[in-house]
């Protein structure tokens, strides 16, 4: 699939006209719905990933566009390596995975899976990357109950060659649920993804139908999975302080468990469609989660009171992360991405 780069710094900005603290920056240069956005380590840029292939870059200082990516494909997820600013990671529906330079965005290493990949992702110290993806089962894998393979490879980082495979699919799963057919499952493309956890002796994967996986590296096994979900897990986090886990759920909630005690601490109860993805804020006193109820909520992670209902989207809300200085929120939904001063949003605290 050729790959074109696009050179501009033209954008188109909008501001909301109120006198309101949470007045977003408005970007519309995506097309489709934003499946993912990021931002570089060092927060410096954003990054928006969206179904219709564009890989766009913006600098945060003035949300200018510096690079645009085409792929031609659906680009489900980007993220960064935490220990190197230039090398990042993203994914296409059509099962590609593609290591960049950030700067240049040359491709140094790109492989595929037979399947569709839904997410790719760097553990904290770097030396990992996890990939996402489901495939079709086959005869055998039919007759003994499985409807649809939940994968996730574990690669090293020099070579990008696989060193583990993780099997999440359950033979006649009473919890599960079918997934990725155009009849029964809605159109979405970051409902299968993973996590490590801060010091990446864990790794956590979402969608094994309403329960949550937890694979030990240490032990070298799966921890007793999560239960709690009424719906199909759609994402999980890791804080960044160790502590917490959160995942969020078509149940319309967003759980919050203590990865030590393997216990949920609070169910978080305010949105009225499915909870598409969430983001700590990098000091985990804050968790944002995006949802089809065309909002972002953000909630205090040790009180679990509901701080700040963001609103302004006119689609439902695929993605939302915060940037790793803690300056900013972006979220995307059909075509755009909002983005909020953070000092904005709590002013009012």
């Amino acid at each position: 699939m050729p790959i074109k780069i696009i050179f501009t710094v033209i954008i188109s900005l909008f501001f909301v006209s109120s006198g309101n603290s949470q007045t977003p920056v408005i970007i519309k240069e995506n097309k489709g719905n934003v499946n993912s956005v990021n931002f570089t380590p060092d927060s410096e840029q954003l990054i928006s990933a969206d179904e219709k292939g564009n890989l766009l870059f913006f600098e945060t200082s003035a949300f200018s566009k510096t690079y645009g990516i085409n792929n031609g494909s659906n680009i489900t997820s980007i993220n960064f390596s935490p220990v190197n600013n230039n090398q990042a990671v993203y994914t296409t529906y059509e099962g590609g995975v593609y290591i960049i330079k950030a700067d240049t965005k040359e491709i140094i290493k790109n492989f595929s899976k037979s399947g569709n990949v839904y997410y790719a992702v760097y553990s904290n110290n770097g030396d990992k990357l996890a990939v996402a993806y489901t495939r079709e089962p086959t005869e055998k894998e039919q007759n003994k109950g499985i409807r649809l393979n939940f994968i996730v490879d574990i690669h090293e980082t020099v070579k990008f060659e696989k060193t583990k495979t993780l099997r999440l699919s359950i033979p006649n799963d009473p919890d599960g649920e079918l997934f990725g057919s155009n009849i029964f499952e809605t159109y979405r493309f970051n409902s299968f993804n993973c996590a490590f956890s801060q010091d990446d002796n864990y790794l956590t994967a979402g969608s094994m139908g309403k329960n949550i996986a937890v694979y030990s590296f240490e032990l070298k096994k799966f921890a007793p999975v999560y239960k709690g979900h009424s719906g199909r897990v759609m994402f999980v986090v890791f804080s960044d302080d160790g502590n917490y886990m959160a995942s969020t759920s078509k149940d319309e909630t967003v759980k919050l468990w203590d990865i030590k005690g393997g216990n949920t601490i609070i169910t978080l109860k305010g949105h009225s469609g499915n909870v598409n993805s969430a983001s700590f804020s990098p000091e985990s006193k804050y968790l944002a989660s995006a949802s089809n109820d065309e909002t972002v909520k953000i909630w205090d992670v040790k009180t679990s009171a509901l701080v700040h209902t963001l609103k302004g989207f006119d689609s439902e809300v695929i993605s939302v992360k915060f940037s790793p200085d803690g300056n900013y929120l972006a979220a995307g939904c059909e075509d755009k991405v909002l983005v909020w001063k953070t000092e904005d949003i709590f002013k009012i605290d």
